[in-house]
């Protein structure tokens, strides 16, 4: 009988809480091993799940930056860094509402994903 390690979901804290880090060179997720099907489990379903993952890790990144960027220009004293931090914020929320809406999607792929791997184990023989 084998087993399937899966390591747990990301926190906020391995994305990192640099506030010089950019939407643009945010590191690169590891490529998802190839996952043989585990008692008839489609290896897309696994590969799914951790692209699901991916991107919430993403939007937790997201989330602290937008926190360090509002902490940042309440304390900011110099107007044109002020201004640009504000074009940075907008920058950010723009990337959290779009990637919001592409995790959505993928969740409830997912999902569907999940219901017809539990029917086809469910399902009498």
């Amino acid at each position: 009988m084998s087993a399937i390690h899966r390591a747990p979901l990301g926190s906020a804290y391995v994305m990192g809480r640099q506030s010089s880090l950019t939407v643009a060179n945010v590191p690169a997720q590891d490529p998802v091993p190839e996952t043989p099907a585990v008692l008839g489990i489609s290896p897309d379903l696994f590969r799914s799940l951790a692209e699901v993952k991916g991107q919430a890790q993403f939007l937790l990144y997201l989330a602290d930056q937008i926190e360090d960027s509002l902490d940042q220009l309440v304390h900011e004293v110099d107007g044109s860094q002020g201004t640009f931090l504000c074009k940075i914020l907008g920058m950010y929320s723009a990337q959290l509402e779009s990637k919001h809406q592409g995790l959505g999607d993928k969740i409830a792929e997912t999902c569907q994903e999940v219901y017809i791997t539990v029917r086809e184990f469910d399902a009498p023989a």
